[in-house]
């Protein structure tokens, strides 16, 4: 299960974001209602496949589309290393590394 909280310029991130979870969050229509800067918040968020990364990657090009500003925080090392493994960590805006 997968619940995104919205609290004013960021998205709090809780449970799973896979495969199985991506559906119900289709499309992400927090981003319409936001500006300026947005942070995404995993500090909640439990476990990540490939999926739930390709997914984000959707997200953050999408933001920055709509003008958004987006940092990541408590980033998981489960989220961390799929992005080492598939080489797009570069493109993952990461304001800490703290789990």
């Amino acid at each position: 299960m997968l619940r995104i909280e919205h609290d004013q310029q960021r998205l709090l991130f809780h449970g799973t974001l896979d495969r199985n979870t991506l559906l119900g969050c289709w499309p992400f229509k927090q981003l319409s209602s936001m500006s300026g800067q947005v942070v995404f918040d995993f500090k909640q968020l439990s476990s990540i496949d490939t999926a739930g990364l390709a997914w984000l990657l959707k997200q953050l090009a999408l933001a920055r589309q709509g003008g958004l500003v987006v940092q990541l925080q408590h980033v998981p090392s489960q989220l961390y290393s799929l992005a080492e493994v598939t080489d797009v960590l570069a493109l993952l805006p990461i304001s800490d590394n703290t789990e």
